[in-house]
């Protein structure tokens, strides 16, 4: 007689996960950690640039909105060709709000006198262009600079 072993796999070998297969997962979710952290890395970086940008806008306008306010010396050539954080005539109202202009880009863009600025050129007319300057990484000068944003705005006064 032949006797047949019906043996019964033992419940205990089939539930659970091994720590193999715990491993595994926890790499997996580890992998998407980190990608969730690039992530958040890049948009806050994003955020930044359009801020320094925005800001950027906003102090070219002011430069553009004294101009066309002293259209006296607008028309007696006291704003143009400013150069890169140049002043005006010294004792003129140009002069003062070029000096506070150039005070201000010094304090709102990153890292100050140092790395940014800004220009007034007059182009034909009274067409004028407003260049702002400025180093995306706030430690080296413009002249260091790898990556030297610049905004550049045209209107006619």
């Amino acid at each position: 007689m032949i006797h047949e072993s019906t043996t019964k796999p033992h419940p205990a070998r089939h539930c659970g996960m091994t720590l193999i297969e715990v491993l595994v997962t926890l790499v997996i979710v580890s992998v998407g950690l980190l990608g969730i952290a690039a992530l958040q890395l890049t948009t806050i970086k994003g955020n930044q640039e359009a801020y320094v940008r925005s800001q950027a806008s906003m102090l070219a306008s002011y430069i553009i909105d004294r101009i066309r306010a002293n259209q006296q010396g607008f028309t007696a050539l006291q704003y143009d060709n400013i150069p890169m954080g140049g002043t005006g005539p010294a004792g003129t109202t140009a002069g003062a709000d070029l000096t506070r202009w150039q005070a201000e880009i010094d304090r709102v863009l990153p890292g100050g006198a140092a790395v940014s600025g800004g220009s007034i050129t007059r182009l034909a007319g009274n067409t004028i262009a407003v260049t702002l300057q400025w180093s995306e990484r706030a430690d080296r000068t413009l002249q260091e600079a790898a990556a030297t944003a610049t905004f550049t705005t045209r209107t006619e006064i």
